[in-house]
């Protein structure tokens, strides 16, 4: 290999530390003639090439991958300038394991929930998944008692998040006296 440049210096990674997949910036000194000229990319151990992105021969933008290491150097290989070193390192953090119920800092916006079952986008409640109807015409519950839709559908279920869901039970208890032709037009959105 021949060098006609200085070997790659990294002088500067911000931010110097976080979890797997953090996105890096990169700066120092001849990283690099192009994008094809960078030919290597190692951070805490662990090769990043792959979502390298060349910027300058001063900056470089990648994504941290599961390294081995806890911290480590920074070094950049190019075709022009070989092996690089580095001033800075980067401190890869563990992540958190977070439970169901404990504080996090992921904002979860409860007001755009979508049924895409039905592919309506109507908004459906933020502390169900499903929603109250899911063909999007009027319910008329009451017609026929529990008990009789029971017998007729022994082990089987007019909620359809079920695995015992029956497409039957379900149009006779909530829309018993609905025509066809609605029923048909509703199913067709």
């Amino acid at each position: 290999m021949s060098r006609a440049r200085q070997p790659p210096l990294v002088t500067g990674i911000s931010p110097n530390e976080g979890i797997s997949w953090t996105k890096v910036t990169i700066r120092g000194e001849n990283l690099g003639t192009g994008p094809t000229d960078l030919i290597g990319l190692t951070i805490c151990g662990h090769n990043c090439l792959l979502t390298a992105e060349w910027m300058s021969a001063s900056k470089i933008v990648c994504r941290v991958g599961q390294a081995k290491n806890d911290k480590g150097d920074i070094i950049v290989t190019t075709k022009s300038g070989g092996k690089g070193t580095s001033t800075v390192s980067f401190k890869l953090l563990k992540p958190e394991k977070i439970g169901i119920l404990d504080q996090s800092a992921v904002w979860v916006d409860e007001m755009n929930y979508y049924d895409m079952r039905t592919d309506r986008n109507k908004g459906i409640p933020p502390l169900s998944l499903r929603p109250a109807n899911p063909l999007g015409i009027e319910i008329d519950k009451g017609r026929f008692p529990q008990k009789d839709l029971e017998a007729l559908f022994p082990g089987m279920s007019a909620d359809f998040t079920s695995e015992n869901f029956s497409a039957a039970w379900y149009l006779i208890e909530n829309h018993s006296t609905t025509r066809l032709k609605l029923l048909v037009v509703s199913v067709s959105f």
